[in-house]
């Protein structure tokens, strides 16, 4: 897989989250990235072009990660999108939460760069 031709959407109110994703990201090969700050800005995003991956806050204002999970697998053109929630509540209600909502691969905050880049791959078989 060429990861230089992935697109990838990184979703996180927090700019500088955004950025340390983006920049393990970017150390790796992906390096066409868009971001948003929020899943309402995630959606209008998806709704421009191609996304290949998309890694995912689930705390944000307006929309939260998960409500835009869900938003994501109710399209049948994205329903196997692969999609990584990044998230500080690892709790097991949260976990089952995502997967019910049908979430590729789930990720607890804070993470190191190598675990990201391994949930990434894995999503990406």
């Amino acid at each position: 897989m060429n990861l230089a031709k992935l697109k990838t959407l990184v979703v996180d109110d927090m700019s500088s989250m955004r950025m340390m994703i983006k920049s393990v990201l970017r150390d790796n090969g992906i390096v066409d990235i868009v971001e948003a700050a929020d899943g309402e800005k995630a959606v209008e995003l998806l709704a421009k072009g191609r996304i290949d991956l998309v890694i995912c806050d689930w705390d944000m204002p307006n929309m939260n990660g998960l409500a835009f999970l869900r938003h994501v697998r109710a399209d049948a053109a994205m329903a196997r999108l692969p999609f990584i929630m990044l998230t500080a509540n690892a709790d097991r209600d949260h976990v089952e939460r995502a997967i019910e909502a049908g979430v590729s691969d789930y990720l607890a905050k804070p993470f190191k760069p190598p675990d990201l880049i391994r949930k990434v791959l894995r999503v990406l078989r």
